[in-house]
């Protein structure tokens, strides 16, 4: 399976999949984006049997771009795994201590973030697009996680899934005026442009959110996979409009 391996040892496990061709709706892993579920679900048991870890043991959320987090825990358990309606509904950050129950976020260009401590053990998963990171979700997530002595910042590990980065993500002034609202200098991540457009820089702002927040830059693994350039990879929404996603997941050994 066509995949971004992040993290392999054996405390924890996460990755990306990615976009592939050969294999049913392209590796679709989202049941709220398909053509097909029951091609969707062979793609899920096809990760599980890959992973050794089952369906039952999944917990995923129903994202609405929102900054909404939620703790996981064991009666959590295949919630979204096998039905779309049971998933934990307008969620788009989800984290566990729990060992064997595995987490994720789906993406197509907005950015996944998989957030690993290892010696709390804890793992978070993050969706931001830019409705997110205008609400400021990657924020409020990693200050929650602290204050709940979830994680420790200096030790915790970022990796960021494919997402539309900065030379391809053009946004209108009203998106800017609500990127502005960040409560720190967002200039370095826009690019004005002279028909009332600009680009920003989705990946850079949330980095900036771990960064104010005591992760160490060492420690921040960005994409660089353009999801509006890299079509052989990558599901775009902004491409093909209907579109399958990334999966983002993880899970505690």
């Amino acid at each position: 399976m066509k995949q971004l391996i992040h993290i392999n040892d054996q405390i924890v496990f996460g990755a990306t999949t990615l976009k592939d061709k050969t294999a049913l709706e392209n590796n679709n892993m989202a049941l709220h984006v398909c053509l097909d579920p029951e091609k969707v679900m062979t793609n899920r048991n096809k990760l599980s049997q890959e992973l050794n870890i089952p369906l039952s043991n999944w917990s995923l959320p129903w994202q609405k771009h929102t900054s909404n987090i939620y703790e996981i825990t064991k009666a959590d358990k295949q919630k979204g795994a096998f039905d779309k309606n049971t998933s934990i509904m307008n969620v788009d950050a989800v984290y566990t201590n729990e060992k064997n129950i595995l987490i994720g976020v789906f993406t197509a260009d907005c950015v996944g973030i998989l957030l690993i401590d290892e010696t709390t053990p804890c793992i978070c998963c993050i969706h931001s697009g830019w409705k997110g990171t205008a609400q400021s979700i990657t924020d409020k997530c990693v200050k929650e996680l602290i204050r709940k002595n979830k994680i420790d910042p200096k030790n915790t590990k970022a990796y960021f899934s494919p997402s539309i980065l900065f030379d391809s993500l053009e946004v209108g002034m009203e998106v800017v005026d609500q990127i502005k609202q960040l409560n720190f200098n967002i200039e370095p991540f826009i690019r004005y442009m002279p028909n009332q457009k600009a680009y920003i820089d989705n990946q850079g702002l949330n980095i900036q959110m771990l960064l104010n927040n005591g992760l160490n830059i060492q420690n921040i693994y960005p994409s660089k996979l353009d999801t509006k350039k890299e079509l052989n990879d990558c599901f775009s929404f902004r491409n093909d409009k209907k579109t399958g996603e990334h999966f983002t997941y993880g899970y505690l050994k």
